[in-house]
C-alpha cells in the first residue's frame, strides 16, 4: 500500500438488484484498483454478496437483523481496531446504523452514501464530528437539509459510469435473440421493474405511440418485482400491447442492449439522481424522463433530453417527438455523451469520493 492509500471499509445493508447496490460494487472496485485497500461488510445472500467476490475484494457476509445486528457491529468495532480501519462507507439505512455505532465506538471517521430521499433520523444524528454524508444529487442535498442535517456535513458527489469505453453492440444480435422483428423500433426502458419506475405508465402510453408509430416497439431490461408482475401482466394485455413489449430480466450487457435502442425512456414517480440516465447518455443515447427529482440534473431538458409530466399523453408525446426526428436525436445523443464525459465517468466520482474522505481525516472533529 502507498502512503496516500486509506484502509476502507464499505458497509452494504442490502442485496436487491438496484442502483445502490450497483455503486457499491463499483466503488469497492475502482477504489481498490487506486490502491486503497477495501473490505466490505455485506448480507449474506443476494446480488451483491453474490457478485462481490468476483472483484476480488474481501467480503464478510453477516447478518443484519434481529440478534445479528448486534453481533455485526461487535464484529465491524473488533475488525476496525485490529485493521486499523481509517474510514467506514456506508449505503443504505441499516448500514449506516451499524456505521454510526461502530464508529462512534472506535472513534472511527464515517462517510455515508445517500441514495434515496430519506427521511430517517440516522442522517441528522451521523452530522456530527468527523462523519460526511455525501448526497448522490443536489435534491437529495435539499432534502437533508430539510430534514435539519446542516450543509457543512453535506458533499454532493455525482454517479459515475464506465459506459462509455464499452465497445458498440450489435443491433442485429439484440434483435435476433430477442426475437424482436427488424422494421421494430426500439425504445428501452432500465431499471426494476416496478410501479415506482414507471412502467405501467409506459404500457398505457404504448397504444398513443403506436397510432403515430406503428413500428414502436418497447423493451423493458430489469428484474420484475414479485409483487408486480402480476399487475403489469395485466396492463399488457389490457392495453392490447402483448407483442410490442419485451421484458428481459436483469441483463449484463446492458451498454449493447441500449445500442439496440432509439432512445431510453424513465417515467419514474421519483429518482434521486437517475443513473439508468447517465448510462444511456454515455451510449449517445437520449432521455425521455419525468421532471422529478435529481433527474432535472442529469437530464438537460432538449438538450440531452426531453423532461416530461406524469400523464401518458406527455410520455407518449415526447416518445413521437424521438422517433420523428433522427436528427434531434442524434444531436441531444450526442450531447449527452459530452455531458457524461464532463461530468458523470468514474473517475470523477472516485475523485469525488477520495476528496470526501480526505476531508473526513482532516478534520479535527
Amino acid at each position: 500500500m502507498s502512503q496516500n492509500s486509506l484502509r476502507i471499509l464499505q458497509v452494504v445493508s442490502s442485496s436487491a438488484t438496484s442502483g445502490a447496490e450497483r455503486h457499491a460494487l463499483h466503488l469497492a472496485k475502482y477504489l481498490s484498483e487506486q490502491g486503497h485497500h477495501v473490505e466490505v461488510i455485506c448480507p449474506e445472500s443476494g446480488f451483491f454478496a453474490d457478485h462481490i467476490q468476483e472483484l476480488g475484494v474481501r467480503a464478510y457476509p453477516r447478518q443484519m437483523r434481529k440478534y445479528g445486528y448486534l453481533q455485526t457491529i461487535a464484529f465491524m468495532r473488533r475488525m476496525m481496531r485490529e485493521q486499523k480501519v481509517d474510514v467506514v462507507h456506508t449505503h443504505l439505512t441499516r448500514a449506516t446504523y451499524l456505521g454510526f455505532l461502530a464508529g462512534q465506538m472506535t472513534k472511527t471517521p464515517v462517510v455515508a452514501s445517500v441514495h434515496v430521499a430519506n427521511h430517517d433520523n440516522i442522517y441528522r444524528l451521523m452530522a456530527r464530528g468527523r462523519n460526511r454524508l455525501i448526497a448522490v444529487s443536489s435534491f437529495v442535498r435539499g432534502v437533508l437539509h430539510g430534514r435539519g442535517v446542516p450543509d457543512r456535513f453535506i458533499d454532493v458527489v455525482y454517479n459515475g459510469t464506465d459506459f462509455h469505453d464499452f465497445a458498440p453492440g450489435d443491433k442485429t444480435a439484440v434483435y435476433s435473440e430477442l426475437q424482436i422483428p427488424a422494421e421494430r423500433r426500439l425504445v428501452g426502458l432500465v431499471g426494476r421493474v416496478c410501479r415506482e419506475k414507471g412502467q405501467l405508465l409506459a404500457v398505457e402510453a404504448m397504444p398513443k405511440l403506436l397510432s403515430a408509430h406503428p413500428e414502436a416497439h418497447m423493451m423493458f431490461v430489469g428484474r420484475i418485482e414479485p409483487e408486480f408482475e402480476q399487475e403489469l401482466q395485466e396492463a399488457i394485455d389490457d392495453h392490447g400491447v402483448r407483442n410490442r413489449i419485451t421484458l428481459t430480466g436483469n441483463r449484463a450487457d446492458v451498454a449493447q442492449l441500449i445500442d439496440a435502442c432509439e432512445f431510453t425512456a424513465m417515467p419514474s414517480q421519483m429518482e434521486t439522481f437517475g443513473l439508468a440516465a447517465i448510462e444511456a447518455m454515455a451510449r449517445s443515447r437520449p432521455v425521455v424522463a419525468s421532471r422529478v427529482g435529481g433527474l432535472t440534473e442529469v437530464v438537460l431538458h432538449e438538450e440531452t433530453g426531453l423532461l416530461i409530466d406524469r400523464t401518458p399523453e406527455a410520455l407518449a408525446g415526447a416518445m413521437n417527438t424521438m422517433l420523428d426526428s433522427p436528427i434531434r436525436r442524434q444531436e441531444m445523443g450526442d450531447s449527452g455523451r459530452r455531458l457524461v464525459e464532463e461530468k458523470f465517468t468514474m473517475r470523477q466520482m472516485i475523485s469525488g469520493l477520495q476528496g470526501v474522505y480526505r476531508k473526513a481525516l482532516a478534520h479535527s472533529g
